[in-house]
C-alpha cells in the first residue's frame, strides 16, 4: 500500500513538473551573494518487444516505460571552492501498466518488481555529492563523484574504478544511469611547465575508503530477478522437453567491511601532451566490482546444490546456489590519442582522424573455471579505435558524418590446458562500429552502432534517430537487434529481447 501511494505520487509530481516546466525557471540563484547554478531534466521512455512469438523469457508488447527526474546544482562558495551535487528519481512503470496482464505474472516479472521498478535506495537518489578545492596547481575533490579514465566506446577497459548500473540490459544507455558515484578522495597536481615539447602536465591520486560498498549491478538470471533482461539460458538434460530454464540463483558472496583496509583502493594517473599526443600512465589497485562465484556443492549428493520449480511453459526452473568473493584486481596501463594529420584530405572534408589507444597489464586475477573452482592468472586487454569526421556529399551535402571503429583484445596469460575459464577463452575479440550525421540545422540526427563479439559470433546492433526540437524537447526513436549463433554465449541468451524504443525528454535550466 505505501509503494503504490509513493508511485501514485510520483506520478502527480511528474505530470505537475512536465506541465510547469517554461523557460521561466530560473536557470542561476544567488545564495550568501555566491552563484548557485541548476539544471535538471525529465524523460519518458516505452519499449516494445519485436518479437512476434511468444518465449518464456520476454514479453510481447509493452517491455518498459522507464522514468527518469534528474536534478543537479553547483554553488560556488568561493572562487577556488565549488559543491555539487545532482540526484535521480527513476520508476519503471512497466510493473503498474502490466499489473494486470496474466502472462506477466505468469512468466513471473511481477516478482522482479522489487528491485527494477523504483530506484529508492539512498546511493540511487543520491549521485554525487562532492566539494571541490582548486588552490593554485593543485585540485581536492572529496565526496561522491565519478572518475572517468580510458577511450574507449561502448566497453570498458581502463575505467574501472566507478561500478555500472547493467540491471536494465543495453537499453539503457543514458550517461547518468548507468555509471554509479562512490565516495573517493582525489587529489590532482598541474605543474606550470613551459616545454614547446611536453604541456597540460598533470597527476592524479585517488583513494577509495570503502566509505560504501556498491559492486557492479548486473543483470542477472530469473525472470522473478532480472526482470525482461534476464538471459534466456537453457540447461539440457533429463528434464520434460529435454531442458531446463535457469532460475534466480541463491548468492553467498563476501563482502569487504566498511572503512576497513580490505577494501581499500588506490588509482594514480600522470597525463600530459607530449609531442602533439595526449598520453596517460594508471595504476589501480582494488577490488574487482564484480564478484567470482562458484557453485555450491551438496555435501551428501556430491552435487551442485539448487532448488526446483516449474515456468508456465512447463519446463523446470533451476534454482542454483552459489558462493564467491570481489577478488583483488590490479593493474598498469596507459592510453594514447593523437591526431593522424597525413591521412587529412580535402575530398574527405579535410578533418584529420583521431587514433585512441588503451591498454592495461592486470596481474593475478581471478578466474572461476568448468570444473567449479578458481585460478590466477596474469592477463592483457588492449584496444584501439578511430575518430573520424568525413563528408559524404550525396548523402549529406552540408555536415560531416562521425565514423568510429574500434577493436579490443583480451588475453589470458598461461591460459590452461586441462579445463575451461567460465565464458573466456585464451583470446578474445571485440569490435564495435559507430556512425552519425545530422539533417536539419543538427536537429535530425541518425546513428548506427555495432558491437561484435568474435568469440561468441554474436552481435548487438542499435540503430536510432534524435530529433532536437529546441534546448529544452528532444524526442528519441530507435531498435535495439540482438542475435548469437553459439547457444548460450554472449548476445545468443537475449536474441528474444529485440525491442523498438522511444523516449521523450525534456531539459531545463
Amino acid at each position: 500500500m505505501k509503494r503504490k501511494k509513493l508511485l501514485n505520487s510520483v506520478l502527480l509530481v511528474t505530470i505537475a513538473i512536465t506541465l510547469t516546466f517554461s523557460s521561466a525557471v530560473a536557470e542561476e540563484f544567488s545564495v550568501l551573494g555566491r552563484p548557485l547554478q541548476l539544471f535538471g531534466y525529465a524523460t519518458q521512455g516505452a519499449a516494445f518487444s519485436l518479437i512476434g512469438k511468444d518465449k518464456y523469457d520476454t514479453s510481447q508488447g509493452l517491455q518498459s516505460a522507464l522514468m527518469n527526474l534528474f536534478m543537479e546544482g553547483d554553488y560556488i562558495i568561493r572562487d577556488d571552492l565549488k559543491f555539487y551535487a545532482s540526484g535521480m528519481l527513476t520508476v519503471d512503470w512497466a510493473y503498474q501498466l502490466n499489473a494486470d496482464r496474466d502472462s506477466w505474472h505468469d512468466k513471473l516479472f511481477a516478482k522482479s518488481k522489487d528491485r527494477l521498478n523504483v530506484d529508492d535506495a539512498d546511493w540511487q537518489l543520491l549521485k554525487e555529492a562532492r566539494l571541490t578545492w582548486s588552490p593554485s596547481d593543485f585540485m581536492f575533490r572529496v565526496g561522491k563523484q565519478i572518475v572517468a579514465w580510458g577511450e574507449t566506446d561502448g566497453f570498458r577497459l581502463m575505467d574501472q574504478i566507478n561500478p555500472l548500473d547493467n540491471r536494465r540490459g543495453p537499453a539503457d544507455v543514458e550517461f547518468e544511469t548507468t555509471i554509479i558515484p562512490i565516495w573517493l578522495i582525489r587529489a590532482d597536481y598541474y605543474p606550470k611547465i613551459k616545454s614547446s615539447w611536453l604541456q597540460d602536465l598533470g597527476f592524479e591520486f585517488i583513494f577509495n575508503p570503502n566509505a560504501e560498498f556498491i559492486p557492479d549491478q548486473n543483470i542477472q538470471p530469473g525472470n522473478d530477478v532480472g526482470g525482461i533482461w534476464a538471459p534466456n539460458v537453457l540447461i539440457p538434460g533429463p528434464f520434460p522437453f529435454g531442458e531446463a530454464h535457469l532460475g534466480s540463483t541463491f548468492n553467498d558472496i563476501k563482502k569487504p567491511k566498511l572503512w576497513n583496509r580490505e577494501g581499500y583502493e588506490y588509482a594514480f594517473r600522470a597525463k600530459a601532451n607530449l609531442l602533439g599526443s595526449l598520453i596517460t600512465l594508471n595504476y589501480f589497485y582494488g577490488l574487482d566490482n564484480s564478484p567470482v562465484t562458484r557453485s555450491v556443492v551438496d555435501p551428501v549428493t556430491h552435487m551442485p546444490k539448487a532448488t526446483v520449480g516449474i515456468a508456465s511453459d512447463g519446463r523446470l526452473i533451476i534454482h542454483p546456489f552459489f558462493t564467491g568473493k570481489y577478488p583483488l584486481f590490479r593493474f598498469v596501463g596507459a592510453t594514447f590519442s593523437r591526431d593522424v594529420t597525413p591521412l587529412r584530405a580535402s575530398v574527405l572534408g579535410d578533418v584529420a582522424p583521431v587514433v585512441r589507444v588503451e591498454t592495461f597489464y592486470a596481474f593475478s586475477d581471478t578466474f572461476p573455471t568448468n570444473l567449479n573452482r578458481f585460478v590466477k592468472l596474469d592477463e592483457f586487454r588492449g584496444a584501439i579505435g578511430v575518430d573520424w569526421k568525413i563528408k559524404i556529399p550525396f548523402l549529406n551535402a552540408r555536415t560531416y558524418f562521425g565514423i568510429s571503429p574500434q577493436f579490443y583484445w583480451r588475453r589470458i596469460i598461461d591460459y590452461p590446458s586441462t579445463e575451461e575459464l567460465s565464458g573466456l577463452k585464451k583470446d578474445n575479440y571485440q569490435s564495435t562500429l559507430g556512425i552519425n550525421t545530422s539533417y536539419f540545422h543538427n536537429k535530425l540526427t541518425p546513428s548506427f552502432f555495432w558491437l561484435r563479439d568474435w568469440r561468441s559470433h554474436s552481435d548487438m546492433i542499435r540503430l536510432q534517430l534524435v530529433y532536437d526540437h529546441d534546448y529544452k524537447w528532444h524526442f528519441t526513436v530507435g531498435a535495439l537487434l540482438l542475435d548469437g549463433s553459439k547457444t548460450g554465449q554472449q548476445f545468443q541468451l537475449f536474441e528474444n529481447k529485440d525491442q523498438l524504443y522511444f523516449k521523450i525528454s525534456y531539459k531545463w535550466g
